[in-house]
């Protein structure tokens, strides 16, 4: 399954749900009659869905009022693996970029994919070991391998980088 967002508050009295996303295809992921699956193991059906100031807010056909949308709080909302379509080749899925070991391109091992952040352009990953970490940006100029199968990423390593 691949998370697609998170409930973090109700929106009105009639059950709506605000959602942090974390997709890139909105309309997709949240079209009407979609079936979405909670972290706890229930599923929505999406009745409607809308964007405002950054964050979704979506109507389920389950959930009737706020009450019902209350309980809902903090729980992911998930799509499994098969219902993505294919990407070009040199394109990644963020599920497939987390958690892949990173090495410089010396092979010196560097740490792992701990976040992504957008930046606008481009997106950006957070690389942690121990208490550390530094941001890779995933840009050609730096990064010379991906591995999603093996989770593997080596970079070019240049001074002032990390």
């Amino acid at each position: 399954m691949i998370k697609v967002g998170r409930i973090i508050n109700t929106h009105g009295l009639k059950g709506e749900c605000k959602i942090y996303l974390v997709t890139d295809d909105v309309k997709d992921r949240f079209a009407k009659g979609r079936i979405l699956h909670l972290s706890d193991g229930r599923k929505l059906t999406v009745s409607s869905f809308r964007m405002q100031k950054g964050f979704g807010y979506a109507k389920f056909e389950e959930i009737k009022d706020i009450n019902d949308a209350e309980k809902l709080k903090t729980l992911d909302l998930l799509i499994p693996k098969e219902d993505l379509p294919p990407l070009e080749k040199g394109t990644y899925y963020y599920h497939e970029l987390m958690d892949c070991t990173v090495y410089d391109d010396k092979g010196n091992e560097c740490g792992i994919v701990s976040d992504i952040l957008e930046t606008g352009k481009h997106i950006v990953l957070r690389i942690s070991k121990n208490q550390n970490s530094f941001l890779l940006p995933f840009v050609p100029a730096f990064i010379l391998e991906v591995d999603p199968k093996t989770k593997k990423i080596i970079f070019k390593d240049m001074e002032g980088l990390r």
